[in-house]
């Protein structure tokens, strides 16, 4: 469950030797391909690092519980991090919200306010064993904990006023909580065996999610009205893999590797309203997924390599609760990828791969949004995609003015989950026959010394996508339901010279494609990007302390909704056109770290 970031964290800054920025297809890590960094460093007996930040938005509540500590140490054979850290997330959205008939006429104004508040503590801690003499020399044994617990509420309160005798004149108010609560364990253990080394991994992680909302609502000359919708969703999964990795010749690295995953979703979902009285639905889904993958990086010569990877995945998936038939699916999986150094500057790769997707058990389970009145059906029958993704890179690595990599890619997708129409006219997440992704990934650092400004360095990412799907109610095609369009980040830092100072800007933004119900198009974005600037003192008494202004350009956050209320769904005229328009304040935070 740990980033890279988390891992990172643990590593004391003036215990690294040196960083190598290395090809991951020349290295002895079957699978790995692309640029990769590899940080060297000494353990020391013991390190640490915290951090503290407070964050104040306009019409927020102050955001004061944010920070953590990281502890790091070794001793003789035995190395530890240990970590704590409280996160905390608050913000308030105010605006406006319109209705309009399918003729376009306003019908009815809205004001809503929506508060939300989240606060998740968490804690790890990273046991690594490697001795270095006696018969166990050359074992490496790892053992990883961690446990969160979130509580996160949020909510949605709106005024409305009827323009015409077709609107509505009122209030409402949804409030949504959701505690969550989770715990992960994972050892491994590498121990030399014959020619190579054999590792085993096992994995048990669990996790608690309920979720509750209450939607009330009073219009003019009537009695409240109330609905609840709740859901309680167990989660388990537990994954026992083994390597044996080995090298044949001088060449060519071998890794043979089998795993068992089983998975279970427990989950009871419940609604009530003034017109139906409390019911629950109870779901169990198991799944057990068989893995076996033989993987060979072949070192052709300094300069080229090439990996290739065949395999195949077993899966039994089974409601069992309520029963229904077990499904078996057998998918063939793997990859070919190629790796060029052309020159000191640039390298060229290129990927062939078969891959399967992995489920989210959340769709096999009914949800409602009673803000928006809408019901997704869960699915019993939904089955993992399947592709075929052809991708090539451009890499540049210059340490003296622009370094970056550029990718364009090509997915062909087989039964894509998107949504559906049930036999009962109800809709949820269901299978496709086939869709198609493509795009082009772009990043890079652009050292500006070389313009005269030593110190200053502009990092930059940017993505835009298309995708086309077979709409299963019209028969056209149209993008896949709700996946990222296009996105940038440029970030700029000016570590001014011979100075504790340091200048930071970032501005983002990112666009997202329409999400199509049969009987429904919403279409969300972001009118203008955010945009911060900041400022660092790299030696405040000791201490590192950041100060950043967020969200400068006074960002609007948007969605259009068309409602059909007819016979022919979509595919008639519209009933009715919703459009909100949300601001969120700017924000000014202060963060202090140091290391002891």
């Amino acid at each position: 469950s740990q980033s890279a970031r988390d891992i990172l964290q643990q590593i004391p800054a003036d215990s690294v030797k040196r960083i190598e920025l290395l090809d991951g297809a020349s290295q002895d890590i079957p699978g790995l391909t692309g640029q990769i960094i590899n940080v060297v460093f000494s353990a020391v007996d013991l390190s640490g690092s915290w951090d503290y930040a407070a964050r104040f938005e306009e019409g927020t509540d102050p955001q004061v519980l944010e920070g953590g500590f990281v502890l790091s140490g070794s001793r003789g054979d035995l190395g530890f991090s240990l970590a704590i850290r409280n996160g905390q997330f608050t913000f308030t959205e105010d605006g406006t919200e319109t209705f309009r008939d399918g003729n376009g006429t306003l019908i009815e104004n809205r004001l809503e306010e929506i508060d939300f508040k989240q606060i998740q503590p968490n804690g790890r801690l990273n046991l690594t064993w490697t001795p270095t003499t006696g018969r166990l020399a050359g074992h490496v044994g790892n053992l990883n904990l961690s446990a969160f617990d979130l509580n996160r509420d949020v909510s949605i309160s709106e005024d409305f006023t009827a323009v015409t005798p077709a609107g509505e004149t009122g209030t409402s108010l949804a409030d949504r909580t959701r505690d969550d609560r989770g715990y992960e364990a994972s050892a491994d253990y590498a121990v030399p065996f014959g020619k190579g080394q054999l590792k085993l991994i096992g994995l048990f992680n669990t996790r608690d999610s309920y979720n509750e909302t209450v939607f009330t609502e009073t219009l003019a000359g009537q009695p409240t009205s109330t609905a609840t919708f709740t859901s309680d969703e167990q989660t388990d999964e537990i994954i026992g893999r083994a390597e044996y990795q080995f090298k044949a010749g001088d060449a060519h690295d071998i890794q043979i590797s089998g795993e068992y995953a089983f998975n279970e979703l427990d989950a009871t979902v419940g609604f009530e309203d003034d017109a139906t009285a409390f019911s629950e639905t109870d779901t169990r889904v198991q799944e057990n997924r068989y893995d076996a993958r033989l993987t060979d990086s072949w070192l052709i010569n300094p300069s080229l390599s090439l990996q290739t990877s065949v395999g195949a995945e077993f899966s039994r998936l089974q409601v069992v609760v309520p029963e229904s038939e077990a499904r078996e699916f057998f998918r063939p999986k793997g990859f070919v990828a190629i790796s060029y150094q052309q020159s000191r500057l640039w390298a060229m790769r290129g990927r062939l791969e078969r891959g399967v997707g992995q489920l989210n058990f959340g769709d096999f389970i009914s949800s409602r949004s009673l803000v928006d009145d809408r019901v997704n059906s869960g699915n019993d029958r939904i089955k993992p995609d399947q592709f075929w993704e052809l991708s090539a890179e451009l890499e540049r690595t210059d340490d003296k003015l622009i370094s970056g990599t550029l990718r364009p890619f090509i997915r062909f997708i087989e039964d894509p989950i998107d949504q559906v129409q049930f036999e009962d006219g109800s809709e949820g997440p269901g299978n496709l026959d086939s869709a198609l992704l493509y795009g082009l990934e772009l990043n890079g650092t652009l050292l500006m010394e070389q313009f005269g400004i030593p110190g200053m360095r502009v990092e930059f990412d940017g993505e835009i996508f298309d995708s086309e799907i077979n709409d299963p109610l019209s028969g056209t095609i149209r993008q896949i339901n709700g996946i990222r369009e296009w996105e940038y980040d440029v970030e700029v830092r000016y570590d001014i010279p011979q100075s504790d100072f340091a200048l930071t800007a970032e501005i983002e933004n990112q666009r997202e494609t329409k999400v199509f119900r049969f009987d429904e198009i919403r279409d969300a974005f972001v009118r203008r990007p955010f945009l911060s600037l900041g400022v660092i003192h790299k030696d405040f008494f000791g201490l590192q302390l950041e100060v950043t202004a967020s969200n400068l350009l006074d960002n609007v956050i948007t969605r259009d909704r068309t409602v059909f209320d007819g016979p022919d769904l979509r595919l008639g005229d519209p009933g009715r056109f919703e459009r909100f328009e949300r601001r969120r304040g700017r924000r000014l935070s202060f963060e202090i770290s140091g290391t002891f």
